[in-house]
């Protein structure tokens, strides 16, 4: 297709609307490098619903039908679409899933932006981004899509403060303080007498430290975020400088929000709280005094919809292909599910005899905080020494006073004729403080928290094989997740605990003094989804096994019936 009628096209495209004039058309004629011209035959399907959107599509020629099927299995005609429509521009800025199946009722022609090619074009010429036409909750979430803690393929849909009327709440009582304290500072510092100059400069200091803990409630009240992705809800606080908490529940997990405005302020003003309710109990990642809640509800609800939609798909898709292996019909590659890769390791190098020795003492005093097994399905997380040593201090600081003071003071009294009974108390004394520490090493390095592709497990060890407890539970039972950072050298040293709350008797799991607590939140959270498609996958095959029979029966019982 010629580059002018690509341009006239593109110009259909509401995100391109303030292209106008000849910059605005050079502007096209840039976009229009990289547009691919796409045909479809009768049948096929232009994408699928919970296909990832890779580009938006524009309908040049032929008819297409929107299909959608709901989180029960029920599929709905939505409408019937011809030249001009457009679909995934939003995808052109941010990633997500498409909601329809749209099919070729007839040869279809479309003109199709990749959303990785726009994006190099955008590179390009940074002054195209400045004149699209963009929507601002698609602008507002490109911005959120900042987040360290997102997985590949996971969006944001939203991330919300508390209302300001939290922060009002908070701030008012100091403010009010400040606004009484300042005429008086004023009057004093304008006095001609010294001795009230004096009171009122003093006073000054009070003033600093209201406004440092107004500044602090502003960037604690800021840094409180409650988040919607397409996988799961979140909250983030950082308690800033201190410490910080993250908390997560999977769409999966929700089965109803309770909206509560608890007075007439609530409702003239806008705001209240979501209490999310699972199969098992209320988790703790209630969005209390929030603006918006209606909106805020219905979005969550319309992405736990598209969750358990997308869910639903892939069981179809699953029973498509297992049909087409008993029949021995070859998919193409986009109706097959990838099979994952294999990770590849290293060998590990010979070490020689003193690295083996300076690794055991190494490893005996600063033992590794994450260790992971060769074939990568296992990982080991033992507490962090540091704050194993900072508790060990209450026997060290004894013990190196004691060496030190005692020592001394025997070599100098070598002579003396009581100096034998001295000696013996001394080493007692050492023995027992030395025996003590080792002990508590070994107690707060004995202990791990093991991850496997299915189970969390704890295992309490005390020294000398006296005692040993596992506690364990498997990842589909894990309702939340949330670690805490508890303190400024926790923050500056990252380490901290995690918290895994279960829908069974096992309550809560409580990984302490771990290094990386976000790392390791994470890493549960990524395993625990795997789990989960894993066990939806086996669900799936024993169904379609279950279909696939009744079909044999059926057909060898309808030919045994022809044949009589």
């Amino acid at each position: 297709m010629e580059p002018q009628k690509i341009v006239e096209y593109l110009q259909r495209i509401p995100a391109f609307e303030n292209l106008t004039g000849a910059r605005g058309e050079l502007m096209l004629y840039h976009i229009a490098e990289v547009v691919e011209e796409r045909t479809f035959a009768k049948g096929q399907w232009l994408f699928g619903q919970g296909d990832v959107i890779e580009g938006v599509h524009l309908i040049v020629e032929g008819q297409v039908r929107l299909t959608h099927i709901d989180r029960m299995g029920v599929k709905y005609q939505v409408s019937d679409e011809g030249p001009g429509y457009v679909s995934g521009e939003d995808a052109l800025l941010m990633g997500d899933f498409h909601d329809y199946t749209v099919t070729a009722l007839e040869t279809v022609t479309t003109l199709f932006i990749s959303r990785d090619t726009f994006k190099t074009v955008l590179d390009d010429h940074p002054h195209l981004r400045r004149n699209l036409k963009i929507d601002p909750e698609i602008q507002k979430r490109r911005v959120l899509q900042e987040f360290d803690w997102l997985r590949d393929g996971e969006w944001m849909i939203f991330a919300v403060r508390r209302h300001w009327v939290r922060f009002w709440r908070r701030v008012l009582p100091p403010l009010l303080l400040l606004l009484l304290m300042i005429p008086v500072i004023v009057a004093l510092l304008i006095s001609e007498h010294l001795i009230f100059r004096l009171a009122g400069g003093i006073l000054l200091l009070p003033i600093i430290a209201l406004l440092l803990l107004m500044a602090w409630i502003y960037l604690d009240w800021r840094n409180d975020l409650f988040a919607l992705t397409t996988q799961r809800v979140v909250h983030f606080e950082r308690i800033w400088p201190f410490k910080e908490f993250f908390a997560e529940t999977p769409l999966d997990n929700i089965e109803d929000i309770y909206e509560v405005r608890p007075s007439l302020a609530a409702n003239l003003l806008d705001y209240g709280s979501l209490l999310l309710q699972t199969a098992g109990e209320t988790v703790h990642i209630d969005m209390d005094q929030v603006p918006n809640t209606h909106y805020l509800r219905e979005v969550i609800f319309r992405e736990i919809e598209r969750s358990k939609a997308r869910e639903m798909l892939r069981s179809f898709g699953a029973i498509r292909e297992t049909l087409a292996k008993r029949l021995e019909i070859k998919l193409s590659d986009a109706e097959t599910l990838g099979e994952p890769v294999p990770p590849s390791y290293e060998s590990p190098s010979v070490a020689s005899v003193p690295q083996l020795l300076i690794g055991g003492i190494r490893e005996y005093f600063f033992p590794h905080s994450w260790v992971v097994s060769a074939d990568g399905g296992t990982i080991i997380w033992r507490r962090f020494w540091f704050a194993g040593f900072m508790r060990h201090l209450r026997f060290l600081i004894p013990l190196l006073l004691l060496t030190v003071g005692g020592g001394a003071f025997i070599l100098a009294n070598l002579h003396q004729e009581y100096i034998l009974w001295v000696l013996t108390a001394w080493l007692f004394l050492e023995t027992v403080l030395l025996g003590m520490l080792i002990w508590f090493i070994e107690d707060w390095h004995n202990d791990f928290f093991e991850l496997t592709p299915s189970r969390i497990i704890l295992v309490m060890q005390k020294p000398l094989l006296l005692e040993e407890s596992r506690k364990e539970t498997t990842l589909d039972n894990i309702q939340n997740i949330s670690f805490s950072v508890p303190s400024v050298p926790a923050r500056l040293l990252d380490y901290g605990h995690v918290t895994l709350e279960t829908a069974g008797p096992q309550g809560k799991f409580k990984l302490q003094w771990l290094r990386h607590p976000q790392k390791v939140q994470q890493a549960i959270s990524k395993r625990q989804r795997e789990f989960l498609q894993r066990q939806n996958q086996v669900e799936s095959q024993q169904r379609q096994e279950e279909m696939l029979n009744w079909f044999s029966t059926y057909d060898t019982l309808r030919k045994q019936t022809q044949k009589t």
